[in-house]
Order: structure tokens, then sequence, then C-alpha cells
């Protein structure tokens, strides 16, 4: 079984990110952080982090987007506000990065911006948003913050969402055929 911590919008928390990579660098076989750092692209807290730009973001060295293969699961991985990722009545837009992702062929699309934690299938492909550690927003703003870990066997996508604390949410936890 393959594991991928996923973090996004910390807007300038570091300390939280640290916590996080703390807790479960030693234990994932990749980490993704989509967007929204406000730090710099060359910062230490990113070295073996897939990284990309999101809005609030002034660092060019950070990609627009990226994919990425681990474990023999194809990522796609970008914030989402230059894919039209916020969507006024729901949890997320995913038609403009559905189409980026099968242009990479990639099986998970990874994306933030929203901050509002989630993971659905859609046109085929697992889009997981990891929500904000630190400005949530949507039903379930008053955890105070999540981020995801995604685990994967031969059969099944498994996504676990976190708090802060990094106490495990299972209400929240999605279960999909890979």
């Amino acid at each position: 079984m393959s594991q991928f911590l996923i973090v996004s919008d910390i807007h300038g928390d570091r300390a939280i990110f640290l916590d996080i990579l703390k807790q479960w660098q030693s234990r994932v076989d990749g980490i993704f952080y989509d967007g929204d750092s406000e730090l710099p692209a060359d910062d230490k807290v990113f070295e073996g982090v897939s990284t990309v730009i999101g809005n609030m973001d002034d660092d060019t060295d950070f990609v627009d987007a990226r994919a990425t293969t681990i474990d023999g699961v194809a990522f796609f991985q970008t914030h989402g506000h230059l894919y039209d990722a916020t969507s006024l009545l729901g949890w997320a837009n995913l038609q403009q990065m559905s189409r980026a992702a099968d242009e990479a062929n990639a099986q998970v699309v990874l994306f933030g911006h929203t901050h509002k934690e989630g993971a659905v299938t859609y046109q085929g492909k697992l889009f997981i948003n990891p929500g904000s550690t630190t400005i949530p927003k949507g039903a379930h703003a008053n955890l105070g913050g999540t981020y995801a870990v995604l685990s994967v066997n031969e059969t099944q996508f498994t996504v676990t969402f976190y708090n802060r604390r990094h106490e495990a949410l299972p209400d929240l936890t999605v279960i999909v055929a890979r």
C-alpha cells in the first residue's frame, strides 16, 4: 500500500505545515502541496514536496500545474484558480481540471483554492481537495482546518481527512474503487 500526504492553503502558517510534515514525512510515499503557501518556492519546508502556485503566491518559481506518477498512481496537481475551480453552487467546479487531467493521463486530481475539503469521483478520476489548515470554509469549517492522506492499494483509494491536531475525521473518509 502507498500513502500520499496532501496539504493546501496554509496562507503563511509555516508552523502548521512543519507540524504536519513532522507527523507524516517518514510515513508517506509522496507529499503534495497544492498552493497558497505565501512562502518562497525555495523555502526548505518544500524539500521533497511537489508544489504548485496558488493565486496568493507571488514566487514565479512555483509551477502552474504538474503531472507526477508515484508507485503507479498518476496525479495531476494544481491549485485550481487557473482552472476555474471555484463553484458558487457547490463544492468545486471540476470540468476544466478534468480536461487537463485527461491530457496528463491522470487517475487522481489534487487541488486547493476553495478551502473546502472533499473527495469525489468525476469522469473516471478521483478529485481531492484537502481543504485549508488555516482558513477553512464550507460545511466543515468548524473543524478548524483540514489536510488529507490518500492510501492506495490494488483495488481502492481511501482518502482520510485530518484536523490540525492530526486526528482522523472518519465521517469525512471517502473510499472508491481504483
